[in-house]
């Protein structure tokens, strides 16, 4: 099928959908719509917002099948991902992408509607709106001789009539997609790690950090004390192998690939934008009613028990920090995934509530957030992740990444040579970072202000304070920028770091 041929049969099943009601049977229909190429421009073309809506609104039982079978899909190629259903996988995660802001638009966070409460966050299958195979899908237990077809419709009728949301499906499939094998990271042995302290750092191996006398005293320094507990979720990322580059929290001969690697850039923009549009029903309430507890979609992928919770944190982090804008043989692509990491966990980071900085460990030194503490409502696993970076060398590279992104912003545009520097877009998201870091973590706090040259940080915020002075549109950076220097202000190690000899 030619392109235009697939463009147009795409739009005809667009069409189709929104005009006529379309069985969750009728799996000639779905196993084409699922099948045809089609690119994520193309997809968001083809349904444009009026017909979204249009779909929701007069079609809700087609468009409770389109987004049950993609969820469906995921959940599968999770459990087998096989390359041949690769490109089937990235259209179901394209329509996911279109179709969930306008559900939530109608969430609970919205203007509240049933039906989509009970898509989303049903778990009986029986309240489901149209056919009864439609919930069952995903989340139930197939007997044995039952057969599913390719549209991931399941032949049986003895399934419990329990299963999880399709809200939380769609948002761990999405978690698990970032680390596939062959689509978003390398092959990797999926087995548990070596025994703290018998096991030599290598990839996959156990990662523990070798603590320094610099180490202890920045800790003492802030007051921290380390707590010893018998067990508890681990901070260390695992498989370290999969983790997108290094930096925080894993050393570039633990990755099981080449940190440097850009073919999988593509594949990983597409499900950071899926996961990204999970998380933006805040958007759909009003901004002075806005509660960082009050989103469900948050919650999920922020919770303890979320897939890969750690690996996406350090991979996200170490991604944005990593980038040089003075390389220039970085890809468009590369430079989406940057862009688009930093937005992701500004995101995650928004939610919850914040992580406590003490130290909690595991009589072997491993990092461990306690049970009880997980457990609590509120709980943001990447808000820990965050105040929990404690060693100097870690600390270093966080302020070295964000001073090198941040000069970007006016080296930029004084470069003799055109084109010479990568210019990024995404520097609102990075002070928003930043303010984040020396908000929640009292150590990188101490780090800037003590042992960095803080006038690194100080200029391109004014720069970007006085640039942007006199337009409203930029008033929200100019509000970051401000938080960012009062914090700083507010310790007397501000004042001596910007008097020490210029050198």
């Amino acid at each position: 099928m030619g392109a235009s041929a697939s463009r147009e049969k795409f739009r005809e099943s667009v069409s189709a959908l929104v005009e006529v009601d379309v069985s969750a049977d009728d799996a000639d229909f779905w196993d084409e719509l699922w099948k045809i190429p089609s690119s994520a421009e193309e997809v968001f073309e083809l349904i444009p917002p009026a017909a979204a809506r249009r779909l929701r609104d007069e079609r809700f039982e087609n468009l409770a099948t389109l987004f049950t079978q993609a969820t469906a899909q995921l959940c599968q190629i999770v459990e087998t991902p096989y390359n041949i259903y690769f490109d089937q996988a990235l259209n179901c995660v394209r329509v996911l992408t279109r179709i969930l802001p306008f559900l939530l638009e109608k969430g609970d966070l919205g203007d509240a509607d049933e039906n989509v409460e009970q898509l989303c966050w049903g778990t009986s299958a029986g309240g489901m709106p149209g056919d009864e195979k439609i919930g069952l899908m995903v989340g139930g237990n197939a007997k044995d001789g039952d057969s599913v077809d390719a549209a991931g419709t399941s032949a049986s009728k003895g399934m419990d009539d329990e299963q999880e949301p399709l809200a939380l499906l769609v948002v761990h499939a999405a978690m698990h997609m970032l680390f596939l094998p062959q689509f978003t990271c390398d092959f990797y042995e999926n087995k548990l790690d070596h025994a703290p302290g018998t096991a030599s750092s290598g990839a996959g191996g156990f990662f523990r950090r070798s603590e320094t006398k610099e180490d202890k005293e920045l800790r003492a320094e802030a007051g921290l004390h380390a707590k010893t507990v018998e067990a508890g979720i681990s901070l260390v990322p695992r498989p370290s192998s999969i983790v997108w580059a290094p930096g925080a929290g894993i050393h570039a001969s633990q990755l099981g690939y080449d940190g440097s690697t850009r073919k999988y850039d593509k594949n990983r923009i597409e499900v950071l934008r899926l996961l990204l549009s999970a998380c933006c029903d805040p958007l759909f309430s009003p901004a002075d009613e806005y509660n960082p507890l009050a989103s469900r979609w948050l919650a999920v992928a922020t919770a303890a028990d979320a897939p890969n919770a750690v690996c996406l944190f350090y991979s996200l982090l170490n991604t944005v920090l990593t980038f040089d804008p003075a390389n220039v043989g970085f890809s468009d692509s590369h430079i989406k995934l940057v862009e688009l990491s930093a937005q992701v966990l500004c995101v995650l980071l928004d939610c919850g509530l914040p992580g406590n900085p003490e130290p909690v460990q595991d009589s072997n030194g491993e990092p461990l957030v306690e049970f009880e503490t997980a457990s609590r409502g509120g709980f943001n696993i990447f808000r820990c992740l965050m105040s929990r970076i404690d060693s100097t060398e870690e600390l270093n590279f966080v302020f070295q990444g964000f001073a090198k992104l941040l000069r970007n912003v006016y080296e930029n545009q004084s470069t003799y040579l055109p084109n010479s520097s990568t210019k990024l877009e995404c520097f609102q998201e990075l002070l928003v970072l930043l303010w984040k870091f020396l908000e929640e973590n009292p150590l990188f706090m101490n780090h800037v202000l003590t042992k960095c040259n803080i006038n690194e940080l100080v200029v391109p915020i004014c720069f970007l304070m006085y640039k942007s002075r006199r337009d409203p549109a930029q008033i929200g950076l100019v509000h970051i920028c401000t938080f960012c220097l009062l914090k700083l202000s507010g310790e007397r190690s501000f004042g001596v770091g910007l008097n020490k000899p210029f050198t």
